[in-house]
């Protein structure tokens, strides 16, 4: 199945990648070069856990938000 990824950081940025049945958003997060550490996965707007199994139910779609912290 083909993901559609909106990721937000500096700029919004469109993707889309290939995910298989048993993936997880860590999974994801992987295919696409993204540390986890450093986002937080929504799917319809609600925070998802990086070992969850990508949803096939919600059209294909996540948004990534990059988390930005200081010291």
């Amino acid at each position: 199945m083909e993901l559609k990824v909106k990721i937000l950081a500096d700029k919004a940025e469109d993707r889309r990648v290939e995910v298989l049945d048993d993936d997880t958003y860590e999974n994801v997060l992987e295919k696409l070069g993204i540390n986890p550490v450093e986002v937080v996965v929504l799917r319809n707007t609600k925070p998802v856990s990086e070992d969850e199994k990508v949803d096939n139910k919600n059209k294909g779609e996540i948004t990534i938000i990059r988390i930005v912290s200081g010291g």
